[in-house]
């Protein structure tokens, strides 16, 4: 068996498991596929056995198992030992989308997330499984306490769905918490907001969580516009950021921006 990385990772070593996460992926990759964090290469032997191997790269960040996995499937598959946090999708895929695989590493899930927002162009579809916890964090709705920006962001420009859960004991070391298996797909509307806008944007919502959201705006934006967006939008006055569904902040950022299209929060 493969040391444990450095980083801490928990290896997933139930082949049941294993399996049941491959069959939920393969209908999801028509195409080229990357595997995150592919450790001591259990979900990455059972790609090769299902799909060419031209199609497929590893990544993983741990000097040690990427050399494994080099001298496992090297000579088959292209191995990548770099971060995956420091990756640019358009680099490695520049004319098309890609299929993304793998048990992320819990101690990056928030950073992980961020990266598939600031990639989601190059992103088909992915099969990803994480902390139960943090799923249920990032799928919250309004009015629940896990309810935060990264939620509503990501939920604006991905579908997801939870496929099932993970013991502890299906891994190695075990972890003290039970993982989610979670299929992502994007969101394919033609009126998405621009994230590099629209994330900051959300986190001022939620600036100060007692307040109202037009408080937390009213520094930022002029006092007219920000009544006449929120009024065009259905947003209360007293409407604080976790009592409005996800698709209300997109609302309002695009008449925000109609109003004031060069402005930025």
């Amino acid at each position: 068996m493969a040391k444990a990385a450095k980083i801490g990772q928990n290896f997933l070593h139930d082949k049941n498991i294993a399996s049941k996460i491959i069959d939920v992926f393969l209908p999801q990759a028509p195409g080229p596929v990357l595997e995150i964090g592919a450790g001591p290469g259990i979900l990455s032997g059972l790609l090769l056995e299902k799909i060419p191997p031209e199609r497929i790269t590893l990544v993983e960040i741990d000097p040690f198992l990427a050399r494994e996995l080099r001298e496992r499937f090297g000579a088959r598959t292209q191995v990548l030992e770099k971060d995956i946090l420091e990756t640019d999708l358009a680099g490695l895929y520049p004319e098309g989308q890609v299929a993304i695989i793998g048990n992320l590493p819990y101690y990056i899930s928030k950073e992980l997330l961020d990266w598939f927002i600031a990639q989601r162009a190059r992103i088909g579809a992915a099969v990803v499984m994480l902390q139960r916890d943090f799923v249920d964090k990032l799928l919250s709705a309004e009015n629940q306490k896990k309810y935060n920006a990264q939620s509503i962001v990501f939920q604006t420009f991905f579908q997801t769905r939870r496929c099932f859960n993970v013991p502890a004991g299906a891994f190695q070391p075990a972890p003290k918490v039970t993982s989610t298996v979670l299929a992502i797909r994007p969101n394919l509307s033609p009126f998405l907001p621009a994230a590099a806008e629209f994330y900051p944007f959300v986190r001022l919502c939620f600036g100060e969580r007692r307040k109202t959201l037009l408080n937390n705006l009213a520094p930022h934006f002029e006092k007219q516009e920000l009544a006449a967006a929120a009024g065009a939008c259905g947003i209360p006055d007293r409407a604080r950021a976790e009592q409005l569904p996800a698709e209300r902040f997109a609302a309002l950022f695009a008449a925000l921006k109609k109003s004031a299209p060069d402005r930025r929060p």
